[in-house]
């Protein structure tokens, strides 16, 4: 019974985190070199983007997004999540500019950090 409780207990925690994306830490985006490293070999290395766009120019972006979140631990409590319910979440977005011969051209990282509060006693 006891692991029963137990492992309910840790599916209720897992089920209040999600993520989505690829995250790409700022270590990753150093290792690539400017004038040097191909968009081939970056996404052989990070894997598809989750964005990519061609300009005018020649140019081709690609993006890289990490989103992940959870939800604070009042929000499961009755009552004291309807007055102080919320979530934490953070965001990382990694970006790689290449010329039109497929070179890299500039690259970098941010990342935004967020809450969320739904609580009726938690309001800003």
């Amino acid at each position: 019974m006891k692991r029963l409780l137990a492992s309910a207990f840790c599916l209720l925690l897992l089920t209040g985190c999600v993520s989505s994306g690829t995250k790409v830490t700022p270590e990753q985006v150093a290792q690539f070199e400017q004038g040097k490293t191909t968009l081939a070999e970056v996404v052989a290395k990070l894997g598809p983007p989750n964005s990519t766009t061609t300009l005018g120019n020649g140019q081709t972006i690609l993006v890289y997004v990490h989103i992940s979140s959870s939800a604070n631990a009042a929000t499961y409590v009755p009552v004291v999540g309807l007055l102080a319910g919320g979530a934490t979440g953070t965001s990382n977005t990694a970006t790689f500019t290449f010329d039109s011969r497929g070179l890299l051209v500039s690259s970098g990282s941010s990342q935004s950090n967020t809450a969320v509060n739904t609580g009726l006693l938690n309001q800003q």
